[in-house]
């Protein structure tokens, strides 16, 4: 009887090469979808930090008969930044007992909450090794010294008027260093030195630390009722400013 031949079945170079050819096609239609999604959850995390810091600092308010924490200065017996003084209403009570009442004793503590997962100015988030840095904010004019009060120092509404916006952690070779306690370009404040309105993803070279800037298209602010929203860069400065002032009496524009 004749031999029976046996046959291998394998893949051809040729047929490789098409495999090869798909999978890299298809892996180049997936990455913009995969890019796109994390934009969205970096966004969404940014607005869940936001909404805790003003939760955060609504209930510190509450907590000391409605009186709002300084920038930089003293609460009660405590003496440091506006963050500083948050740290027992975001989970941090320890690091604040440690603190011993001075946030300086604590300026190199890297707290997640004060990150911004979209901000990119500082990989390892400390300044020189020597200050933590933070990417948000909070409004001069809403806290001033520690003699504003919640609500009633806010006459223009709580929903109308921002409290906490977006800063780099460095600009321009500047920190925004959370635990600063004086007033400075390195406390983590805005509406100290100008109003303008926020600069839209700045080059370190044009980066101004006296404004804030937004990480992507849009900036994102949490507002003194405790809600968070975007904001486009069409907004006029008009409106921008009447929405950083808590007593100016302006009317939102229809951009807001």
């Amino acid at each position: 009887m004749p031999a029976l031949r046996r046959f291998r079945y394998g893949v051809t170079m040729i047929e490789l090469i098409v495999i090869v050819g798909l999978l890299l096609f298809l892996a180049a239609l997936l990455l913009p979808a995969v890019s796109k999604v994390r934009e969205a959850a970096a966004r969404t995390q940014s607005m869940n930090n936001l909404k805790q810091l003003t939760l955060a600092t609504i209930n510190c308010a509450e907590t000391n008969r409605g009186r709002l924490p300084p920038i930089a200065g003293k609460l009660q017996d405590q003496e440091g930044s506006l963050l500083f003084h948050l740290l027992p209403f975001i989970e941090q009570a320890p690091l604040f007992k440690e603190a011993k009442g001075h946030s300086w004793n604590v300026v190199r503590a890297v707290i997640p909450l004060y990150i911004d997962p979209q901000d990119v100015s500082s990989v390892d988030h400390l300044f020189e090794n020597a200050f933590a840095t933070t990417s948000y904010a909070g409004n001069w004019l809403d806290f001033k010294d520690g003699s504003n009060r919640y609500p009633a120092s806010i006459t223009d509404g709580t929903s109308n008027t921002m409290m906490f916006a977006n800063r780099y952690q460095i600009c321009d070779k500047t920190p925004n260093a959370w635990a600063y306690s004086d007033i400075y370009t390195w406390t983590p404040m805005f509406a100290y030195y100008n109003l303008e309105k926020f600069q839209l993803t700045p080059t370190q070279a044009n980066c101004d630390p006296k404004m804030t800037q937004s990480f992507g298209p849009v900036a994102v602010i949490g507002l003194c009722d405790g809600s968070v929203r975007s904001v486009s860069w069409a907004i006029s400065d008009q409106t921008w400013r009447a929405m950083i002032t808590p007593d100016g009496g302006e009317i939102l524009g229809a951009d807001f």
